[in-house]
């Protein structure tokens, strides 16, 4: 009894072996792939943030000096008097006093939180309202709820090279629809208006709010396609019973309708925050950046500090920094979410 019982636990046990062996040599290639492409760049990553490393020499340990570089300033008195005794006033002079190290690094990061707001801001808002108008069994709505889609899954390159023409200072779609509009109320009114020339990506006034249009035009369809599908979801039998007791539908969207999906206003503030913060292509292909740095991005940045000039210690130290801006913004999402998130 002993030597039959024996048996079948033994092949039992070889069978379990075998059986996880070959589990294991089907998930071994996305192990290697993880290893290879993830998570040993991430480690290297976080070796060479600690170093001086230009992709030519040996790297040496700097410690945090690449992470000082970018964060630090520095006091110079000397130059805060000069501005005093040149009449610059309190606050122009202050400018001088304070210096950061790496300016443009500063200058990176103010035009990305910029444009995060404008494309979320150009985005969400009327994303939700096309999906609340789309959200209705009229004739033709999925005809319209695909067109609003397109946008979405082009390429990034071909809608960057089409916008190049549309923002165009003098053969450009906005400028000759506003040079049209300008021409036709000369003749209405009798006026001598000279007509528009807008230089949209040439002036550092314009180039990044041009950026913004364009990329907030190409998010809409997506954050609009997720906002559906939460309308679709909210049950009608509470909007028809607060319609028979007499709400309006201003009262029924903002009292039971936008609570109800406060879970998918919160994923996509967070999915779009995060990609946004990590806008490149965009910026490279239209502006490489400019004019004067208008267009500049954190990522951008990082891109032209270790790819263009070799600085590859501090380029890995600027993908790390960018790396703990977004997940302390996404940490205080969540946290925050807990004030307006409505679970179910």
């Amino acid at each position: 009894m002993t030597a039959s019982a024996t048996v079948p636990t033994s092949t039992a046990a070889s069978r379990q072996r075998r059986e996880a062996l070959e589990g294991f040599l089907f998930l071994l290639p996305n192990i290697l792939g993880f290893l290879i492409f993830f998570a040993g760049p991430l480690v290297l990553s976080l070796y060479y943030s600690l170093t001086n490393w230009d992709l030519f020499t040996t790297p040496k340990f700097i410690w945090l000096d690449n992470f000082v570089q970018a964060l630090g300033f520095q006091l110079k008195p000397e130059a805060y008097q000069v501005a005093l005794e040149q009449g610059a006033g309190f606050l122009g002079a202050l400018g001088k006093l304070i210096v950061a190290n790496d300016p443009i690094f500063w200058v990176a990061l103010r035009n990305t939180f910029v444009y995060a707001g404008g494309v979320l801001i150009l985005s969400v808002l009327p994303a939700f309202f096309l999906a609340y108008l789309l959200n209705s069994k009229l004739r033709g709505m999925t005809f319209f709820r695909g067109l609003y889609y397109l946008p979405v899954v082009a390429s990034v390159v071909g809608i960057s090279l089409v916008y190049l023409w549309v923002f165009d200072r003098q053969s450009g779609a906005i400028n000759f629809v506003l040079g049209a509009i300008t021409t036709l109320i000369n003749r209405l009114v009798g006026a001598n208006l000279a007509k528009p020339l807008i230089g949209w990506l040439n002036d550092p006034d314009w180039a990044l709010f041009s950026l913004i249009l364009m990329s907030a035009w190409r998010t809409v369809g997506y954050d609009m396609v997720i906002f559906l599908a939460a309308l679709q979801g909210v049950p009608h039998s509470l909007t028809e019973a607060a319609l028979v007791d007499g709400a309006t539908r201003g009262t029924i969207l903002r009292k039971i309708i936008i609570p109800l999906i406060t879970p998918t206003i919160f994923f996509i503030l967070v999915t779009n925050l995060i990609e946004v913060l990590q806008i490149f292509a965009e910026p490279y292909i239209m502006t490489r950046g400019g004019p004067a740095n208008s267009t500049l991005t954190i990522v951008m940045y990082l891109y032209q500090k270790g790819f263009q000039r070799f600085q590859m210690g501090y380029g890995s130290a600027l993908a790390w920094l960018s790396f703990a801006i977004i997940f302390i913004i996404t940490s205080i999402q969540f946290r925050m979410s807990q004030r307006w998130v409505v679970e179910d």
